[in-house]
């Protein structure tokens, strides 16, 4: 994708054969860029939320810097990282005039931004990275990042990548959101309804009929087990009950019957006043 003029693309191209400039946005913001004096790219950025209670750290960036030049990165330029939040007197005083590039401008640009950091400035390698911690305690914003070339600057490949470890809403790529903020709506942020949200879901549906049936089957498992119970007790009542061959008596047991028999005919008063009764009576008392 051209971000430049065609006149400028071939400007940033020296003899020793240097790639487009070319910029992405995925999970980091990563640029190439072929340097020139007194240039600007802007590189996109980040929406960083409201920092955590009790601090006011609310995103923490890595910035990784390769440089191909000859010289050291330190010692051309200077080359400048700048970052503006999107605030009126910060972005807002520098957006209009972002494509102008001079010695006036670049000034300009720099005392506007919030960060600014001349890269090489304290590093010898040609390869480096350092931290970029962002302080917020309001509410959610974007920040713009950029390279700045100010004064004479060896026309040599410079890969910049930004990645943040924390605190980011959201991320939007170079020459993008000039005007517009990125970052999501208050709307977007707000929680949903977990029916709606969920019924719309098959897998919600699976598991509510899953947990229909195991509480069936749980059920069901309960009184199968009552009733297994039950007829264990029964059949153990019955074996206990009938033990020895005798069946269970229930009630009281009748008196036994004398051995004297009631002839046919004669009443117990009768058998009384018969002689063998007396005498049977009398041999008894003595």
């Amino acid at each position: 994708m051209a971000l430049f003029p065609r006149s400028t693309c071939l400007a940033l191209l020296p003899a020793v054969a240097l790639a487009q400039n070319s910029f992405s946005a995925a999970q980091q913001l990563q640029a190439e860029v072929a340097l020139k004096t007194n240039s600007s790219w802007h590189l996109g950025g980040f929406c960083i939320g409201k920092a955590p209670s009790g601090t006011s750290k609310a995103a923490e960036i890595t910035a990784h810097v390769d440089w191909e030049g000859t010289k050291k990165l330190g010692e051309t330029g200077p080359v400048f990282l700048v970052a503006y939040d999107e605030r009126e007197h910060q972005w807002g005083s520098v957006k209009d005039t972002w494509s102008q590039n001079d010695a006036s401008s670049c000034e300009f640009k720099t005392s506007a931004a919030n960060m600014l950091r001349q890269l090489g400035k304290v590093h010898d390698h040609d390869v480096f990275r350092f931290q970029i911690n962002i302080h917020q305690e309001t509410a959610a914003r974007d920040w713009h990042f950029a390279i700045l070339t100010c004064g004479d600057t060896e026309p040599a490949k410079l890969s910049l990548t930004l990645e943040v470890a924390e605190g980011a809403l959201s991320i939007f790529e170079a020459n993008t959101h000039f005007d517009e903020s990125s970052c999501p709506q208050v709307e977007d942020l707000a929680p949903v309804a977990w029916l709606p949200a969920a019924s719309s879901q098959a897998g919600f549906w699976l598991m509510l009929v899953a947990a229909v049936l195991f509480g069936c089957s749980a059920v069901m498992a309960v009184v199968a087990w009552k009733m297994y119970r039950k007829k264990v007790e029964m059949k153990r009542f019955q074996e206990t009950a009938t033990a020895g061959g005798t069946e269970p008596v229930i009630g009281r047991p009748c008196a036994a019957i004398g051995e004297s028999k009631v002839v046919d005919g004669q009443t117990n008063v009768d058998m009384a006043m018969t002689p063998e009764f007396r005498n049977d009576a009398v041999a008894q008392e003595v």
